[in-house]
């Protein structure tokens, strides 16, 4: 087999896959815990995760606790992810199957496998909500401009399409909890955007969007 390639200090590549160069990586240090999907959506040559680090994320996921989620690096990091030219849904969808996701989002992880008894959605809550993230990443793509065109257009014209991404993420984020979720989603997308540094113009567009989805 070929050798390992190093990445930087903390992680490697092992026939295309991201290894950690420590079995103890995340449970000394889960600052790198998101840095690991980060850089999952910025290296196209990883194909996925060797068994070895999806052990260890598992292993150190408990460490994503309330300190963790108030860390400024572990805020930003997890806001460049939707800042990536790709791999968002991806990583957003690793990050949930290995319950990385609905622990630095609680609200999120209220609704991991929560089932929504209609004729409209097919999917669980959290499913539903990673395949309109997908949704919209598509319109981005001039591959697929053909199914929506219009939407493509608007979304090809807008500069901060990731704002748009947040928006999908705290759309049904608050289903299950009584009342108008639409409403109720509102105020964790605020919160969010109040934590993680959204301000401006971006911070009443994703409340908006939520409220009026």
């Amino acid at each position: 087999p070929a050798p390992p390639i190093v990445i930087d200090a903390r992680f490697q590549s092992v026939r295309g896959l991201l290894d950690v160069r420590d079995d103890t990586l995340f449970e000394r240090e889960p600052r790198h815990i998101l840095e690991a999907f980060l850089l999952m959506a910025q290296r196209s040559e990883l194909q996925g995760m060797t068994a070895r680090t999806l052990r260890a994320l598992w292993a150190a996921r408990r460490r994503i606790d309330a300190a963790f989620r108030r860390d400024p690096a572990n805020r930003a990091l997890f806001l460049q992810l939707f800042q990536q030219k790709r791999g968002l849904t991806h990583e957003l969808r690793r990050m949930n199957q290995y319950d990385i996701l609905g622990h630095y989002l609680p609200a999120f992880g209220r609704i991991v496998g929560q089932m929504q008894h209609d004729l409209f959605h097919v999917y669980t809550v959290d499913q539903h909500i990673l395949q309109v993230i997908r949704n919209l990443r598509r319109f981005t793509l001039p591959e697929f401009a053909h199914e929506y065109p219009f939407c493509s257009r608007l979304i090809t014209a807008f500069e901060r399409p990731w704002v748009i991404y947040v928006a999908g993420l705290f759309h049904d984020i608050a289903k299950g909890r009584g009342g108008d979720h639409s409403k109720l989603g509102v105020a964790d997308a605020r919160r969010f955007c109040s934590e993680h540094g959204i301000t401006g113009d971006d911070a009443e567009l994703i409340p908006f969007l939520v409220e009026h989805h």
